[in-house]
């Protein structure tokens, strides 16, 4: 009975091993980090590119944060477009909004921002994409990331 236990130990112990191994190869082949995005909290994703909040002004803002090897925070605002070109007039002098090279969802206006020195919060560039409404409004795409 006891040449059974020994034999079972001899022969599960490496079979789980190689079954974990298995596993964890498996999953990190298939699951990738930066597609699970979460909510976070719009002056978190602000702070990360060293702005004190939504710019004022700013409604119906929903924010994310997608983080793994990289960060990256989203924020999706509404705001008229005077309030817009004051706060980009303010947070960012000398950004031009343009629809040169805008590419991706429908936009009007785009703009890339290098960030020199890197946000103290940790972003290393900014990406901005307006898209015009009625009554003079914008609906603002704000990414803030590091890489």
């Amino acid at each position: 009975m006891r040449r059974r236990w020994v034999l079972a130990a001899v022969v599960a112990l490496p079979a789980a091993f190689v079954g974990w191994i298995a596993w964890t190869v498996f999953t990190a082949l298939t699951a990738d980090p930066m597609t699970q995005v979460e909510a976070a909290s719009c002056e978190d994703a602000m702070r990360y590119a060293d702005q004190d909040g939504l710019p004022k002004g700013a409604q119906d803002a929903k924010c994310t944060v997608r983080a793994w090897l990289d960060t990256e925070y989203r924020a999706r605002f509404t705001i008229t477009r005077t309030d817009l070109d004051a706060w980009l007039k303010e947070a960012y002098p000398g950004t031009r909004l343009t629809s040169e090279y805008c590419s991706g969802t429908p936009v009007d206006v785009c703009a890339h921002i290098d960030l020199h020195p890197e946000a103290e919060g940790g972003a290393m560039a900014v990406d901005l994409t307006v898209q015009y409404g009625e009554d003079s409004t914008a609906v603002v795409d704000f990414s803030a990331y590091d890489v």
